[in-house]
Order: C-alpha cells, then sequence, then structure tokens
C-alpha cells in the first residue's frame, strides 16, 4: 500500500472518530424530547411542577403525579404540561396568585388538572403562540382563562370552570381562531364567554353555560366569523350577543332557557343563519334591530313573553321557515316585529301565537 493510500485512510478515520465523540449540542440542534415527572414526595425527577418546567426545553413533557401543589406555575417553552392522573394546583397560599402564566411565544399543551383558588387559572395577556388547554377544571376564581390581547390559536376541550367572580373565559381584542367545545360553565360571575372586540374565527360548540352573572357569549365587536352549535345556555340574561359585529354566523342547535334573550344582534352586518335552535326566554327571543346583514331561521322554537323576534329598521332580506313563535305577555306582545325594514322578508311555515300582535310590518 502507497503512502499517500495510507495517509487517506488514516485521515478518514481520525474525523470518523472525532464525530464519534462531539457531544450532539455540538453537532447538531436536534435533542430527543424527555418526559420530565414530578411528585411532591420526593419519588420523581421533580419536587415541584415549576423546577420541571424550569427544566424542560421545548418539545418535552413535564408528567405531575397526584398531589396537590402549591404553586403559581409559569411556562416560557412549548411544553406538554400534564397530569395523567388528576393534580391540583392551590393558589390559596398566595395574594392575586395565577394558577398557570404563558408568556411570548410559548405553545404549551395543558392537560388533566383542577386550578383552585388564584385570581386567574389560566393567563395568557398578550402572548403570541397556539395554546391547547384540555381536560382542565379551574373552580373559584377571579376569570378562569384570562387571555386578553393574544394573536396565537387556541383550543379549550373537555374541560370546566364554575364558581369564578368574573367570566369563564375571558379572551377580548384576542386576534387567533378559538375554539371551545365539550366545555362548561357554571356559576360564573360574568360571562361565560367574553370576547368582545377580538378579531379571528370561532367555535364554540358543546358548550353549557349555567347561572352566569351577565351573558353565555359576548362577542360584541367582533369581525371573525362564528360556529356555534350543540350549545345551551340557561339562567342568564343573554344566550348569544353580539352587538356591533361584522362576521358571518351559524348557530346550530343552540338551547336557551330561562334568560332574558335568547340573541343579541343590534347594529350587526354579518349574515346569521339560525336552525334548530330553542329559545325560551322572558322577554325577547331573537333582538336584531337595525342590523344590515341577510338572516335565515329555520326548525326553531321561540318562546317568550314580550317578543319572539324584534327586527325593527333591518336592512337586508330575512327568512323565517319551519318554525314556531308564541308570546304570552297580555299587554304590547309581538310575535314578529318588522317595522321599517327595508328589504323582504318571507315567513314559510311558520305558526305565531300572541295574544297581541302576530306580525308588525
Amino acid at each position: 500500500m502507497d503512502d499517500t493510500r495510507t495517509r487517506s485512510i488514516a485521515l478518514l478515520l481520525s474525523v470518523v472518530l472525532t464525530l464519534a465523540v462531539v457531544p450532539a449540542s455540538v453537532a447538531g440542534t436536534q435533542t430527543a424530547q424527555e418526559t420530565l415527572t414530578v411528585d411532591k414526595d420526593g419519588s420523581a425527577d421533580y419536587r415541584s411542577i415549576q423546577a420541571a418546567v424550569d427544566a424542560a426545553d421545548s418539545g418535552d413533557t413535564v408528567e405531575v403525579r397526584p398531589g396537590t401543589y402549591y404553586e403559581e406555575v409559569r411556562v416560557n417553552e412549548s411544553i406538554t404540561l400534564i397530569a395523567p392522573d388528576r393534580a391540583i394546583l392551590d393558589g390559596s397560599r398566595f395574594t392575586n396568585g395565577t394558577g398557570v402564566t404563558v408568556a411570548g411565544t410559548a405553545e404549551p399543551t395543558v392537560t388533566g388538572f383542577t386550578v383552585r383558588n388564584y385570581r386567574f387559572g389560566l393567563v395568557a395577556n398578550g402572548t403570541s403562540g397556539d395554546w391547547t388547554v384540555t381536560n382542565t377544571t379551574v373552580i373559584a376564581a377571579d376569570v378562569g382563562v384570562y387571555a386578553p390581547n393574544t394573536t396565537g390559536n387556541w383550543t379549550i376541550d373537555d374541560a370546566a370552570v364554575a364558581s369564578t367572580t368574573y367570566s369563564g373565559v375571558f379572551a377580548r381584542a384576542t386576534g387567533g381562531d378559538w375554539t371551545i367545545r365539550d366545555t362548561r360553565f357554571v356559576d360564573v360571575g360574568g360571562d361565560g364567554i367574553d370576547v368582545r372586540r377580538s378579531s379571528g374565527d370561532w367555535t364554540v360548540a358543546t358548550v353549557v353555560v349555567d347561572r352566569s352573572g351577565a351573558d353565555g357569549v359576548d362577542a360584541s365587536g367582533t369581525t371573525g366569523d362564528w360556529t356555534v352549535q350543540d350549545t345551551e345556555v340557561r339562567r342568564s340574561d343573554t344566550g348569544v350577543k353580539a352587538i356591533d359585529s361584522d362576521g358571518d354566523w351559524t348557530v346550530t342547535d343552540l338551547t336557551v332557557r330561562r334568560s332574558d334573550t335568547g340573541l343579541v344582534t343590534a347594529f350587526s352586518g354579518g349574515a346569521w343563519t339560525v336552525t334548530d335552535a330553542t329559545l325560551n326566554t322572558r322577554d325577547v327571543g331573537v333582538f336584531a334591530a337595525r342590523t344590515t346583514g341577510a338572516w335565515s331561521i329555520q326548525n326553531t322554537t321561540i318562546e317568550s313573553r314580550q317578543q319572539g323576534i324584534h327586527a325593527v329598521k333591518t336592512n337586508a332580506s330575512w327568512t323565517v321557515s319551519d318554525s314556531t313563535i308564541s308570546v304570552t305577555a297580555e299587554q304590547n306582545a309581538i310575535g314578529v316585529d318588522a317595522r321599517s325594514a327595508s328589504e323582504g322578508w318571507s315567513l314559510a311555515d311558520v305558526s305565531i301565537e300572541s295574544p297581541g300582535i302576530e306580525v308588525a310590518e
């Protein structure tokens, strides 16, 4: 073997051996995702949730074992924070505490926790990352989920918020797309979901709001498109409020009971399609004065005391079909109030019962 070939083989072996011992942090940026465990009894990797979160890198999982953890947790990385067998975050030892706070661009998933006795259960004020919250309950807080001015996309799934001083979800002026499904809001002091002035598209599906101090959903001033389906609002001021909103709305299988008003959409500009709804209210079923978008109401039952549909001074076409409207007030009862409407109305196969006026034009 000549000297040149011998030197080439030696050089190749040297390179291979060098690469074999270079640390992963030097050889490349990709590292394996890890699972960091937490148990307050000391049997896991960490005793506190915050210590494990601080040690985690983006993509890692922090797995919390059952127990009650008196902590405020701050998340700065895109991690999964999970309690597979449930764990409790308790803020009773803090003044104005926050359960889980996410900062900056982090995109965490939080699942499996009961969060109680904090001022805010979950917090993300002005963040830009996407959030996922599943199988989590917030109890005895001022606000369940506090996320104003965020721009990321959010998913809240299989969750519950109960016994809050103010709103269940407070997400005013947000810019991302949100989905809330399979979630209950019970005994909340403000709105179940307060998203005034938000601009993203929203989906609310299989949601129950029971005993809110204000409205089931307040989407006034929003500009995105909305889908509300298989949702029930009970014992609240309004089922869905969307005053001065501009997006298009599709509402299917909405039930509003023992509330003042079913839908309040005055001054809105988007198109509304309402199908298979039941609105059993004390005052008005649908309050849509001065709206400029087209309306379609199908297969819907409205039972109210004063007015079934209040659509005075609307400026787009209305179609109501295969529906029942019943009002019961002894004075000033009106089934459909469409006075001063500038576009055509169509009532097809609609049963109207009113001791006063059935249709006011």
